[in-house]
């Protein structure tokens, strides 16, 4: 069974307009359309020394999973949730996004890649309702690109519900 189902082009259009910049910021590019905050299971920026000291066993590493897992599911409880992916080549690439097509591929899409060798597997999500982008990231931290601060503390309720944190850039 498929995961994700392919949005009307009208739907398609709209969306492309609404999230601005979208290839520049899956590259990793600043963009003066978002502004960037992260969801993470730290409740501080880590200091160089503590991440190069964090080795979390296979439990910690489950419980830090379930937490960001956790956050997913809240989030696309309460406001609609698309995967995109790009099409095209480099300049010429495009996105074309998608709405899952169950609840349990939805579910299953959500959970982090955890220790994963390649950014490929990780989650895309954009929120059209919050005019939100979010990605799934390295090391238990994932990032929300938002074009407006007003939904801030919205995401602070969803982290704060799912036992994350809301950081700041």
């Amino acid at each position: 069974m498929r995961k994700f189902l392919n949005l009307s082009k009208n739907r398609q259009v709209e969306l492309d307009k609404k999230f601005p910049d979208l290839f520049k910021i899956y590259c990793v590019e600043d963009s003066p359309h978002y502004k960037k905050v992260a969801i993470t299971v730290f409740d501080h920026w880590l200091t160089r020394e503590e991440f190069e000291n964090d080795f979390p066993d296979k439990t910690e590493r489950l419980r830090r999973d379930k937490s960001l897992h956790d956050f997913a599911k809240v989030m696309s409880k309460n406001t609609e949730v698309l995967n995109f992916k790009f099409k095209g080549k480099w300049k010429r690439c495009y996105p074309s996004f998608r709405k899952f097509s169950s609840q349990a591929a939805m579910d299953i899409y959500l959970h982090p890649a955890g220790d994963n060798d390649s950014s490929d597997k990780f989650c895309r999500l954009v929120l059209p309702e919050f005019s939100a982008v979010y990605f799934e990231s390295w090391d238990y931290t994932n990032i929300f690109y938002i074009q407006d601060d007003k939904v801030i503390p919205q995401i602070k309720k969803w982290a704060n519900e799912s036992g994350v944190y809301c950081l700041e850039y």
